[in-house]
């Protein structure tokens, strides 16, 4: 039988190509002037299928945890099975809470004050060292990351297509018209926190934004069923950008 050997370069861009076109997973970080998170670091998940079409723009997924939450933690199998099979990528930063910036609204829940920057910076690295073009954010957060992300999407709506906040704290009114769709809910123990979410889709109604709000079963967590609701909603917004 003849034996058919290839060129040891043609090999190596064979090998490498098929490793190329791999996804990427890991942790980086980027340096802030903030105390608590000097060194802020986050995760990142980025399908195969996004790494090959590098031509293309992708949707941003922003999973933003609770208080001082783990990016790698918090971004579960279901976050990862979505954007594979959507065409998201996927960044969840670990911020960590500066609690005596809090009363000054400082600390990262308020992006206007440093971490909203942070977050584009991340986003922006991101983007350089894998070649990547993003078009619109997609933002979900639980408990702190909820207010970071309905704040981050009032703060910069023009980059933003669509917000899930369950169970945020820290009561958040928009107060002008904004052109994001926003999914709000909270558990139905939750008593602190229900009477915040209600007021930011009550004024929200007011303002002519796109708003729907849903209440869950128990009290402060994230149910896995609120993931699947908030996962469908943007599919739904997706497919009507498409």
């Amino acid at each position: 039988m003849k034996r058919i050997f290839f060129p040891l370069t043609l090999s190596f861009l064979i090998v490498f190509s098929l490793y190329s076109q791999e996804k990427a997973e890991g942790i980086s970080s980027i340096e802030t002037e903030n105390y608590a998170n000097r060194v802020l670091q986050f995760y990142y998940y980025i399908p195969s299928k996004v790494l090959k079409e590098k031509d293309k723009a992708h949707p941003l997924l922003a999973c933003i945890p609770y208080l001082s939450g783990r990016g790698e933690e918090f971004v579960l199998p279901i976050f990862k099975d979505f954007a594979e099979e959507e065409g998201f990528l996927i960044i969840s930063p670990s911020f960590v809470f500066d609690e005596k910036n809090w009363e000054s609204r400082t600390s990262y829940q308020y992006p206007s004050a440093w971490s909203g920057e942070a977050f584009l910076r991340i986003v922006e690295k991101v983007k350089k060292e894998f070649g990547l073009n993003i078009s619109k954010f997609y933002l979900f957060g639980f408990s702190a990351g909820a207010q970071f992300s309905l704040r981050f999407a009032l703060w910069k709506p023009e980059l933003c297509s669509a917000v899930s906040a369950h169970a945020g704290g820290g009561t958040v009114i928009p107060d002008r018209f904004v052109n994001v769709k926003f999914f709000v809910s909270v558990g139905r123990d939750d008593r602190g926190r229900i009477p915040i979410v209600e007021e930011f889709y009550k004024k929200a109604k007011e303002l002519g934004i796109d708003v729907t709000y849903r209440q869950y079963f128990g009290g402060h967590i994230l149910p896995i069923y609120q993931i699947r609701d908030s996962l469908e909603f943007f599919k739904k917004v997706r497919d009507k950008e498409k």
